[in-house]
């Protein structure tokens, strides 16, 4: 009988007080929402980024299928919807268009929730708040120059900032809202 005793004591102390387990499950709580806190605040930079990278993705497919085919390819920027597209020079039989209006569109990318085109800055500082634009690369690659401002509901924190360069067609990204730098003759 004595036995029997000391095992179940054994037992008891091997085992967790409903306090012991009541303290850990707090730990964790607390763990996790720090966690979750933490990724919230990394979402909507991540979207931003991750629009901005497609952007130039497909923007540059375009100057680069202008280059291989020869033909003028253009992005169509919607700002009201908040998507764009490649328009190609081939009509829906694949065949050369005769005239824009006869040109097909690739699918409509859709900027993630959240993300938005605030404006785009043309070629003399034109400013485009609403409507559809339309990016035209030559033959050669080139393109105008486009700033394409790359908002976030979040705030001004998470804008971003995509740049054409006109002479090249190229493009990059930067952090923040910029502007192109006019220089003056006085400055010269």
């Amino acid at each position: 009988m004595n036995c029997r005793l000391k095992s179940e004591s054994n037992a008891a102390a091997n085992g967790f007080t409903l306090i012991e387990i009541s303290v850990v499950m707090v730990i964790f709580a607390l763990i996790f929402t720090t966690a979750t806190v933490s990724l919230d605040s990394y979402l909507p930079s991540s979207r931003s980024e991750s629009a901005a990278r497609e952007l130039l993705s497909t923007i540059d497919l375009a100057r680069t299928s202008a280059v291989a085919n020869g033909r003028e390819y253009l992005v169509e920027f919607d700002l009201d919807n908040s998507n764009y597209r490649i328009i190609t020079p081939f009509d829906k039989e694949g065949m050369l268009a005769r005239n824009r209006e006869d040109r097909t569109g690739l699918g409509l990318i859709q900027l993630p929730e959240g993300v938005f085109f605030q404006d785009l800055l043309g070629a003399g500082g034109r400013e485009i708040k609403q409507g559809k634009y339309q990016l035209a690369f030559s033959q050669v690659g080139k393109a105008e120059e486009l700033w394409i401002h790359i908002g976030n509901t979040a705030g001004d924190t998470y804008a971003l900032t995509a740049r054409v360069i006109a002479l090249t067609g190229h493009s990059k990204i930067f952090k923040g809202v910029l502007y192109p730098v006019v220089v003056t003759e006085d400055e010269i």
